[in-house]
């Protein structure tokens, strides 16, 4: 039986992935900081090993030379600046120390989750040779520095493949786009961003790792992506599911701007996080079109439609209970 190790297993993407792991007869182990939180979420998918990413003894006694597989999925994706410092260690540190685990391990071939933010800002479609914008976040600047320890590893001889999945969605999601579906839902959302993006599927996207380890080559970047929408058609989508009104005009960049350079000033004057930081607003006002081309013909990567993920979304938040539907 191939065996896996999967770092990020509690999250949204990890969870898929563990899932579909089981699903095609690996044996997994995961590390988790909390053993029995993680083994609430992930039930007996996976053997839970106690240690985080950021500690490299707890890495290097996780991944040994009998795994087949390494998938590296654990990042923090925070927008706030107050958490830059700790960002840094779980992307930058957290990346190396997977890195020194799997050399000294000799094990199988690792597949680095990365970002389509790495790209920073691009302003047309674009593909996986497209050259790199500056990273407007501490977030993209944090992944875009991971994925380049990966590239220098690769150069070294290390056996990887590196994935950029876009904006994800689906099952398993509570704290992502979940997040504002849970707003709309409670009738809380103050309003609807102008941007948008390519919106992947949680599943096909968990399928996408798997396919990278068994038919990535080695050193290449993979978009994992989605059909393109805007921010109000992906809340039009969920509206329909939960029986909502549609919703409204999208709110004008400059206006979100604004908002996130009063929570710049809040924080300042309060230390707390703000409603909106401004890597949020920029974030909520930039469209990008990636395109997961490759991705289709090398891996088989399945482009999944907008309306289905945004139902298993919806779904998945019905069967918790964490939707409360306000009309």
């Amino acid at each position: 039986m191939a065996k896996a190790f999967v770092t990020g297993g509690t999250g949204f993407l990890g969870r898929n992935l563990i899932n579909l792991l089981g699903q095609s007869g690996w044996e997994v182990r995961a590390l988790a900081r909390d053993v029995a939180a993680a083994r609430k979420v992930i039930g007996d998918g996976a053997e839970i090993m106690p240690g985080d990413v950021t500690d490299a003894a707890s890495v290097k006694a996780a991944i040994t030379p009998d795994m087949d597989a390494v998938f590296h999925v654990a990042a923090d994706t925070s927008s706030w600046s107050r958490e830059a410092a700790r960002q840094r260690r779980v992307n930058v540190a957290g990346t190396a120390h997977v890195l020194s685990a799997v050399q000294a391990a000799g094990c199988g071939r690792l597949v680095h989750v990365s970002s389509i933010s790495v790209f920073g800002p691009q302003h047309a479609p674009f593909d996986e040779t497209a050259p790199y914008a500056d990273a407007p976040t501490n977030y993209a600047q944090t992944k875009r520095e991971g994925e380049m320890l990966v590239r220098a590893a690769v150069a070294d001889g290390l056996d990887a493949v590196i994935v950029n999945p876009t904006h994800i969605v689906g099952r398993f999601d509570s704290h992502n786009w979940a997040r504002l579906f849970t707003m709309q839902a409670a009738g809380k959302l103050p309003g609807v961003p102008p941007g948008g993006g390519n919106f992947a599927n949680g599943g096909a996207v968990a399928a996408g790792l798997i396919a990278a380890h068994a038919h990535g080559k080695r050193g290449e970047n993979y978009i994992l992506g989605g059909p393109k929408a805007s921010f109000r058609e992906l809340l039009g989508e969920a509206a329909k599911l939960m029986d909502l009104p549609p919703p409204g005009r999208p709110t004008p960049a400059f206006l979100l701007q604004l908002l996130g350079s009063a929570g710049a000033a809040w924080t300042m004057l309060t230390g707390k996080r703000p409603m909106v930081t401004p890597e949020e607003a920029a974030f909520a006002c930039e469209t990008m079109d990636a395109h997961a081309d490759k991705a289709v013909r090398e891996l088989g990567y399945r482009i999944v439609p907008l309306a289905e993920s945004v139902a298993e979304s919806i779904n998945w938040l019905r069967e918790e209970g964490l939707l409360d539907i306000r009309r």
